[in-house]
């Protein structure tokens, strides 16, 4: 348990939003056919304007206090252009091809305070004036101005809550005392090394790389009523991961959060071990209690939910790893304080993301699972001290995860979640065609009532009101565009892994009953059709029950951030109030270097304007509430559902590898099987590939594996917050034993330097900055990459180039063996970079990423140089893509072991290799008096058609077993006296799926 602490009170000079205040935001530029300034000023009568933000600000758009703003429209910026697979394609694109892109729309958010219905907004502009009542703009409505060139719409009213640019504040819970008074918590983050200094560029290499260890500041957690000071619940330098709070009967705030107790930074970071802690704080003596330890286990303990019942008495959930896989627990206030930890989840396979909600004596907590090969929603419900059995609410075969509760005035319990198609993140990629769906492809919500024990719905649909499929509005400027079902969808082979439709992203639904009795329904959505120097943008939005329809949707300004950033939302009055995070990446600019590549940051910015700050908003219904109408559920639950045919046989393949045991050197070797290129929200082209907690789930559960490093670019553009939620997660979904994250991160330089993707095993390293970029035409070895093998050296770590034969490739100009071992001999979302002519590698003409034929592996091992071979997955792609490591156990610092040592192997599915030449194997150096006699053992997943043996880059022995499990040898007829030759096998199934056996290199020296 941590010591306790004095409150430290914060003083704050913000203002909380309120039930006269409304928000509103003004698109303009619907019209434009050329860049046009829309500046102008904006007045209230009777009220104030209190808050003016951007609606996709860049360059010099700039905001005038609270009278005005400076903006103009711009070619827009898309987030999902797909780049040509045929390079004489891409070549008939404009020079300049931002400028063939059609206008995007620029405006502002503003926030009225003292306002009534009746109250006229002016707004005037470089391009004309109009006016309004807020009568005029009911919620959900679009109304044009200046014919059609400008939108007015309602939002909810926001308002600063904390603005503290040198902290990153994030993750707000929330609770409502009885007194009405809104208690919030929250988790501040503080970097090690400033944001100035991570945004530098470097013309020479630094002198010492040890500052990319410097300790970060870590975090500090804070609670706070809505209009009083912040006080500290923890000490600074903490690494924590979410927070809940509550409101128990005599008036006591609870604070729950999980911790890493243990942390230390670089170099002393010990195994981590998240528990959950609570903290009472006594508004009346202002004093708090001393943290007690909820939870108590040497596994993690993350995620924490808590709520008050109608006894007042606090209940808290949990997500706890126990033996390796994660269960839902609880525990809650009793007389004698807290009860013991109980399972409430009852699945064998892990559950992830409880949810908590109370009524008049009972208390109901859902959670979802990966129990029958499918994310399904579950929950039970506590009363009279006896829990219900569990029992499914979502279970088809869909993707069906994150719930969120409330109970209704009539105490009917309303459950929503998100949710994709059947075979979430399966086989997905370039080349594999309507196998699966990658990670986020789509998102949509979905909504169950259970009243009187049978399970129903409303009769009318919010999926209309939801933000929904389509880009820019202004041709559709009186019409709510609909949102599209999840369903599958046919790729053309050939193209890069992206979802080809534009499918609705509404995820993460939150959902609340006001006191007046609607039920509001919340859900964070991307907006398709445009993009920020951080990436894709999402915002959350919100509709509501009115009789027999919904009403909405209603922007929550100021919440744009990551995908996966999640409101409070609590019933205040006569609405509801949303404490929220931004990261500013919609209203803030940077400044362009001008000194071209080289920088830290993929932003290519001479500074940061970015932090992660919290707001505050209102928002009510306009009209008297009206109950939602109820039909029975037209897909029912099914108890009895079971796992998939495809479910069952893939976890015996998966079964079989880990089964699998060989000996070398006198040790047991096992199969860990993972990959360390998967990219996710936080990479600025990540707008496709979902949350960072999706990329856990997707390797934990979906694709079984044992082992994944985070693949984003440079870990969110070598940005600390970024990085730093990245190293935590790694920390927060750690089985040990079962699932090993290392700390990774993709360094992309472009051709002739190429990507890598770097691995530690250690927390704390941070991503490594940019040297200028070498000369195509001069094939010495570029100062980069030396640094970075330098880098790699000095914090011990190791290295793997990817798509080597693309733009994002290398000519080869560049080796160290010692930190770089192996190489991405395949993607998922592209092609086989082997040698030209195998299966799956790219010709001149249909080359995903570009054509750099310098760039193929065969062309580096001919150069002698020793590198075993992985795959991974890269953007989008799901399934087909393993790197397998020959381990002693199932630590990161054995798989690591494994990598340096070049024991690993590349597959497109759960194939066993084991490629041997008498006491040596794959990977592995030596000299031999006797022809080598090779043996290779595989176990696939259907009958290998051929088996092809490689040496020094000629396919000289092919054997065609057809059978699944096989033993091919082949003794070498002709080695050459005195040289080194390099030898490694191709295996290749009938169905498609390919392995990929990394070479030995020997060196035959014949007994004379």
């Amino acid at each position: 348990m941590k010591p306790s602490l004095l409150p430290l009170v914060l003083a704050l000079s913000t203002t909380a939003a309120f039930a006269d205040d409304i928000g509103v935001k003004v698109r303009l530029g619907l019209e434009d056919k050329e860049a046009t300034d829309w500046s102008g000023t904006v007045s209230v009568t009777p009220g104030s304007v209190s808050l003016i933000g951007g609606w996709r600000f860049a360059q010099q758009d700039k905001v005038d206090g609270t009278s005005g703003w400076a903006c103009r429209t711009r070619p827009n910026t898309v987030a999902n252009r797909r780049r040509s697979n045929n390079p004489g394609k891409e070549a008939t694109r404009p020079a300049n091809a931002v400028t063939s892109l059609p206008l995007g729309d620029n405006g502002v958010l503003i926030t009225f305070t003292g306002v009534t219905e009746d109250s006229h907004v002016t707004i005037k502009t470089k391009q004309g004036e109009f006016t309004f009542a807020f009568s005029e703009i009911t919620p959900g409505k679009i109304v044009p101005e200046l014919n059609g060139a400008v939108e007015v719409e309602r939002t909810a009213a926001a308002q600063t809550f904390t603005t503290d640019a040198k902290t990153d504040e994030d993750y707000p819970s929330g609770a409502v005392a009885a007194d009405g008074t809104v208690w919030t918590a929250w988790q501040s983050f503080t970097p090690g090394l400033d944001r100035a200094e991570r945004a530098r560029s470097y013309d020479k290499e630094p002198a010492d790389l040890k500052f990319l260890a410097t300790p970060p500041g870590g975090d500090q957690l804070w609670l706070r009523p809505l209009n009083g000071e912040a006080i500290a619940i923890t000490q600074t330098g903490r690494d924590i991961y979410k927070s809940a709070v509550a409101v128990d009967g005599r008036g006591l705030v609870w604070v729950i959060w999980a911790e890493n107790a243990g942390y230390k930074p670089f170099p002393d970071n010990p195994r981590s071990n998240f528990d959950i802690f609570a903290r009472s704080y006594d508004p009346k003596t202002k004093k708090l209690s001393e943290p007690a330890q909820l939870s108590d286990s040497p596994e993690n303990d993350v995620w924490p939910v808590a709520a008050t019942d109608s006894d007042g008495h606090v209940w808290v959930a949990w997500q706890g790893a126990r033996e390796n896989v994660f269960h839902i627990f609880q525990r809650h206030q009793t007389k004698d304080g807290w009860s013991p930890a109980e399972p409430v989840s009852t699945q064998k396979r892990n559950c992830w993301a409880p949810a908590i909600a109370t009524t008049a004596g009972k208390v109901a907590i859902a959670w979802d699972t990966y129990e029958k090969g499918d994310y399904d929603v579950w929950m039970r419900e506590f009363a009279a001290g006896k829990a219900s059995d569990a029992r499914p609410v979502a279970d088809t075969p869909d993707y069906e995860a994150r719930p969120a509760m409330t109970y209704d005035k009539t105490g009917a319990l309303w459950i929503a979640w998100e949710k994709s198609g059947p075979t979430w993140g399966k086989d997905w990629g370039a080349l594999v065609k309507d196998k699966g769906i990658p990670l986020y492809r789509d998102r949509q919500i979905g909504l169950a009532v259970l009243k009187d024990g049978q399970w129903m719905e409303p009769e009318g649909s919010f999926k209309p009101v939801l933000p929904g499929a389509g880009g820019p509005r202004k041709r559709q400027r009186n019409a709510r565009v609909p949102a599209l079902e999840p369903g599958a969808e046919s790729r053309k082979a050939g193209q890069e892994a992206e979802a080809t439709k534009n499918f609705p992203h509404n995820n993460l639904a939150r959902i609340v009953c006001d006191k007046g009795g609607r039920i509001w329904l919340f859900c964070r959505s991307r907006q398709n059709d445009f993009r920020t120097p951080l990436g894709s943008l999402w915002f959350d939005w919100a509709c509501y029950t009115d009789g027999d329809h919904w009403t909405g949707p209603l922007l929550m300004p100021h919440s744009d951030n990551l995908m996966y950033n999640v409101p409070v939302v609590l019933p205040t009055g006569e609405g509801l109030t949303m404490v929220h995070s931004s990261d500013h990446r919609q209203d803030r600019h940077i400044v362009k270097r001008g000194n071209g590549p080289g920088g830290n940051l993929s932003l290519e910015a001479e500074n940061d304007p970015y932090d992660n700050d919290l707001y505050v908003s209102h928002l009510q219904a306009t009209g008297p509430a009206q109950a939602a109408k109820l039909i029975a559920a037209k897909v029912q639950p099914d108890p009895q559902a079971g796992p998939s045919p495809a479910t069952v046989k893939e976890r015996e393949d998966i079964a079989n590898v880990h089964a699998y045991r060989t000996e070398f050197d006198g040790k047991k070797l096992q199969i860990e099987r993972g990959e360390f290129h998967r990219h996710t929200e936080i990479s600025g082209d990540g707008g496709n590939d979902g949350p960072l907690e999706d990329m856990w789930r997707y390797a934990i559960d979906v694709a079984g594996m044992d082992w994944l490093g985070c693949g984003d670019h440079d870990n969110g553009a070598g940005r600390e917050y970024p990085w730093w939620l990245t190293q935590k997660t790694t920390d927060a979904f750690y089985l040990p034993g079962a699932f090993n994250a290392l700390y990774t991160y993709e360094r992309s330089v472009r051709y002739p330097e190429g990507h890598r993707n770097v691995i530690f095993t250690r927390r704390g390293i941070r991503t490594l900055p940019r040297l200028p970029i070498s000369l195509r035409d001069n094939p010495a070895p570029a100062p980069d990459t030396l640094m970075l093998y330098k880098y790699l050296h000095f914090f011990h770590g190791i290295c793997a180039s990817h798509t080597s034969a693309t733009d994002m490739g290398t000519d080869w100009r560049n080796n160290d063996p010692q930190v770089e071992p192996f190489v991405e001999i395949y993607q998922g979302a592209r092609q086989n970079y082997e040698r030209p002519g195998a299966p799956r590698s790219p010709t001149a003409d249909d080359a995903i990423g570009g054509w750099e034929p310098l760039g193929f592996v065969n062309l580096a091992l001919k150069k002698g140089y020793r590198l075993s071979f992985e795959s991974s997955s890269d953007h989008g792609s799901t399934h087909i893509s393993y790197a397998l490591a020959y381990a002693e156990n199932s630590s990161r610092e054995a798989i690591f072991n494994a990598m340096q040592a070049r024991h690993v192997y590349a597959s497109t599915t759960n194939i066993v290799a084991d490629f041997r030449c008498g006491p040596h194997m794959m990977g592995d150096e030596f000299t031999t008096s006797e022809a080598p006699k090779f043996k290779i053992h595989l176990e696939g997943t259907g009958a290998f058609s051929k088996v092809v043996f490689v040496k020094d880059d000629e396919e000289i022995f092919t054997a065609t077993p057809n059978s699944q499990k096989c033993d091919v040898e082949w003794t070498d007829p002709k080695p050459a006296a005195g040289q080194t030759s390099y030898y490694y096998v191709r295996g290749e199934q009938a169905n498609g799926e390919l392995v990929w056996a990394s070479p030995m290199w020997i060196k035959f020296e014949p007994k004379k």
